[in-house]
């Protein structure tokens, strides 16, 4: 077999091996059209937020304050800041409120933290983090993900969702 052909038939298995993976790692998380219901949270720096603003976009990111992949990615959101779209920054399975705030100094997270909780995780089918929803102006899911994304792939994820 052709040298470059053999290359190429490699990198084609390792792509489909990659988007297999994908779909699996991502099959659980709730299906594009689901209505997501308005709940309040409580915020770090106190008093509480709801999770989406109507009539707006909105990015929920689910992160673990010892999650390694959640603070190499948390600092692309600020990529999406923008009037036109609201970001949520959620972060659940934490052991103690200054795990949370030793994560949001340590990685000069920006924005609102909210304060998760199981029944959230379970709601949103939270199975890994970090975990991301995107959101219509309706609170309807159009785009969903888990694991890191730069802040090129998120501007992508929503121009092609919104």
């Amino acid at each position: 077999m052709n040298r470059h052909l053999s290359s190429a038939l490699r990198w084609l298995v390792l792509l489909v091996a990659l988007g297999a993976l994908y779909q699996w790692q991502t099959r659980n998380l709730l299906e594009t059209g689901n209505q997501v219901p308005d709940t309040h949270l409580p915020l770090l720096s106190g008093g509480s937020s709801p999770l989406t603003e109507e009539g707006k976009p909105t990015l929920v990111y689910f992160f673990a304050p010892w999650c390694s992949i959640c603070a190499a990615s948390i600092g692309n959101l600020e990529a999406l800041e923008s009037d036109e779209l609201v970001i949520r920054r959620v972060a659940m399975d934490y052991a103690s409120l200054e795990d949370v705030s030793e994560f949001v100094r340590d990685n000069e997270v920006a924005g609102d933290v909210l304060i998760g909780h199981e029944g959230l995780k379970q709601q949103f089918r939270v199975l890994g983090y970090p975990t991301y929803y995107l959101l219509d102006a309706n609170q309807r899911v159009v785009a969903s993900d888990m694991g890191y994304s730069t802040s090129m792939g998120l501007k992508v994820r929503k121009a092609l969702a919104l």
